[in-house]
């Protein structure tokens, strides 16, 4: 395998969650009557403190031995890895 190569899945996967979670809180914001743009600046800001470290506990979820491979497999994510409610089936 080229080391060289991107790694697509992550790439969608902080993709999907950052806009996911920067997208609710910039709903929430909305609808609590906040307009302005700093609404949007702190659903940004949200959305990636939020939704990076999701993305890569879910990469690390979904390939636990590429995880390890590259070093991502550490004590927090290898405490989600294990103690996940749909790995125990």
């Amino acid at each position: 395998m080229d080391v060289d190569m991107i790694p697509w899945l992550r790439v969608f996967l902080v993709a999907i969650w950052v806009a996911s979670i920067a997208g609710a809180a910039l709903i929430f914001g909305l609808a609590m009557g906040f307009y302005s743009s700093t609404t949007f600046f702190w659903s940004g800001v949200a959305g990636l403190v939020i939704g990076l470290p999701a993305a890569l506990a879910n990469w690390v979820w979904l390939r636990p031995r590429r995880a390890g491979q590259a070093g991502w497999n550490g004590g927090l994510f290898r405490w989600l890895r294990d103690h996940s409610y749909w790995r125990r089936a």
